[in-house]
């Protein structure tokens, strides 16, 4: 079988040279099998369990998981925004398309300010981190981001997310992109990651700049449904 042998060296030279582009700090490469779920789970253990308890107390099978911490909660429609001090203009521009993007849905409001202790925040931030090579391939992280729910109980009791959405500026190409800026703004509202590759939540860079219905039906779990004020 010549012709096999040849084709499994070939596979394993694309393996090689290969640089994926995972999106944040959960990082899983694209495999040429598609056996995906296995290369993100080796990446990732939490990440088929997490997703299989979140579908089955919070969405549908086909909805975006829900970030752990966000499951439960009653959150605010209203979001204040701002960027950090050093982040560029290349990079506050795909941040506010990614800000667009939810707008869009009537399902969350995305504005610009501070905000106080009890509402909710979105902090956009930069850094640069370069990543450890692996062997002859390296995994690139191209963001960061994620809730951070504050709650205070009993009297005067409030529940807020102050979360924090990134792009990794060590490289700019991959990370500098509205599909990344997507997804990290996503994990900021409560969105986890996605088996499917249509979702913006896909752990590895797909591209995708529209939220799938999988996405819009998760955060109108969240959220809920009526329009925003």
């Amino acid at each position: 079988m010549r012709y096999q042998g040849w084709l499994t060296w070939v596979t394993l030279g694309l393996a090689v040279v290969f640089v994926p582009m995972a999106l944040d700090s959960k990082p899983a490469p694209i495999n040429f099998t598609g056996e995906i779920d296995k290369v993100i789970e080796k990446v990732d253990p939490n990440f088929k369990t997490t997703t299989q308890q979140t579908q089955k107390s919070e969405t549908s099978a086909s909805d975006t998981p829900i970030e752990s911490i966000v499951q439960n909660r009653k959150l605010s429609r209203t979001y204040y925004y701002h960027f950090d001090d050093n982040v560029s203009a290349g990079a506050k521009a795909v941040f506010e398309n990614a800000v667009n993007v939810y707008n869009q849905t009537g399902i969350v409001k995305l504005v610009p300010g501070t905000g106080t202790d009890r509402q909710n925040s979105i902090t956009f931030f930069v850094y640069s981190k370069q990543m450890p090579s692996n062997g002859n391939t390296t995994m690139i992280e191209s963001g960061h981001g994620g809730p951070q729910i504050i709650q205070q109980t009993g009297w005067n009791a409030y529940t807020a997310n102050h979360a924090r959405a990134g792009l990794n500026v060590y490289y700019p190409s991959a990370a500098i992109r509205k599909s990344v800026a997507i997804h990290e703004l996503g994990h900021a509202l409560g969105l986890d990651h996605s088996h499917y590759r249509n979702s913006v939540m896909y752990p590895v860079d797909q591209g995708n700049t529209q939220l799938s219905s999988g996405d819009i039906g998760t955060l109108k779990t969240i959220y809920g449904t009526e329009e925003t004020k």
